[in-house]
């Protein structure tokens, strides 16, 4: 069979919701099925399209078309023409079983979506994140619940995710599955408690962007008097285009306790040395930070946004915040801070829990669900 991977997440290079649809190619590909991709250009490849070029997987880059007058003229005229864009003639050239559409929310693959039904392919699209922030406009509902209900099956990470979906193109998906994302700590190796010392150390492990992962949040509670006096040490892990902003706001707030290290691709280093998650977020999916820290044995501290509380039980595996606000974040921190001795005890329940949720191998998982798919055939 030839499955053909169409990513389409505009905004950064590379993430984490990107390793669903590579590493599923690469299984693909291992099994003996033709596999090809399309990714847009960045300046600086990642290691992961690089290993599917060296091992012989076609990866066509779309490069980015100037925008000046003439440009837009001729594409103008060539689409009155009936002509295909590059990108889309060199999907119809792939002859595929089956197209795979991964898109960071839930709109941004709807081009591609739609050249697949015109083309009459067979298509699947997977969801990495939802949010009420963004809300179809009556056009592209009708055209979004044409292209879902068109779709083989439309893949979510959280059954809240799915839900809001529904929302939002106003019908239910029956073709909709939970998929869940690879991970990228051994599911068989344990990672022992901190040593104990006299200060509690939490992780905010995220991508350095406060209009999603809610940093600055965090950062208000933390300015507050009672939390500058304890015993406690918030280490942040990522990068990300709001980096610098970041540290200013932290400077500005005069926060000691707030660290800095940068993107850390060893994971379980990370839980070595802290004793709990914080992940004050504005709008998810369902973040791999949360499911890693889980199998870490570590509890966490979550906003109720997507897939966190489908994962994190309150008071049992951690401390869930109902909303993403400073005010209902200070009082959940509040909470957890007065439990800090049960810390180890949720963390250890967090583990039992996430191993009856998630698949040891998700990325497994989802290329014997393509096969299926381009089979038509069910999958248990």
């Amino acid at each position: 069979m030839k499955f053909v991977f169409v990513t389409a997440m505009p905004g950064f290079s590379w993430g984490g919701s990107e390793e669903l649809w590579s590493q599923g190619a690469l299984k693909l590909h291992k099994d003996g099925h033709t596999v090809a991709a399309s990714v847009p250009f960045w300046p600086t490849i990642s290691p992961r399209v690089t290993e599917m070029v060296d091992k012989g997987i076609g990866v066509y880059i779309r490069r980015p078309i100037p925008e000046n007058v003439i440009v837009r003229s001729w594409t103008k005229a060539a689409r009155m023409l009936g002509n295909e864009a590059g990108k889309f003639r060199w999907l119809r050239l792939q002859k595929p079983d089956l197209v795979i559409i991964s898109q960071g929310g839930i709109a941004d693959g709807m081009e591609w979506m739609k050249f697949c039904m015109d083309a009459d392919l067979p298509f699947v699209v997977i969801c990495q994140c939802n949010t009420e922030f963004w809300w179809p406009t009556d056009e592209v509902a009708i055209t979004l619940a044409e292209a879902y209900l068109t779709a083989k099956k439309v893949f979510c990470v959280s059954q809240s995710n799915l839900k809001l979906l529904e929302q939002q193109i106003g019908g239910k998906l029956p073709n909709a599955v939970i998929i869940r994302n690879p991970f990228n700590v051994s599911p068989d190796k344990l990672i022992q408690w901190p040593i104990e010392t006299d200060t509690w150390r939490m992780a905010c492990v995220a991508r350095l962007d406060p209009v999603a992962k809610g940093q600055d949040l965090l950062f208000q509670v933390l300015a507050q008097p009672r939390w500058r006096e304890r015993a406690v040490q918030i280490n942040l892990y990522g990068a990300g285009p709001f980096a610098q902003g970041l540290k200013r706001l932290a400077e500005y707030l005069q926060l000691k306790t707030v660290h800095f290290h940068g993107h850390v691709n060893d994971v379980a280093a990370i839980w070595a040395h802290n004793h709990m998650l914080v992940l004050p977020s504005r709008w998810e999916g369902l973040p791999l930070a949360l499911v890693e820290a889980m199998w870490c044995s570590r509890p966490a501290l979550v906003t109720n946004i997507a897939g966190n509380s489908e994962l994190c039980v309150d008071g049992e595996t951690g401390f869930v915040a109902e909303a993403p606000t400073a005010r209902i974040l200070a009082q959940t921190m509040e909470t957890a801070w007065e439990r800090c001795s049960d810390w180890h005890t949720m963390g250890l329940a967090a583990r039992l829990r996430v191993e009856q949720i998630i698949p040891r191998d998700p990325a497994g998982d989802f290329a014997r669900q393509l096969v299926a798919c381009a089979g038509n055939e069910s999958v248990p």
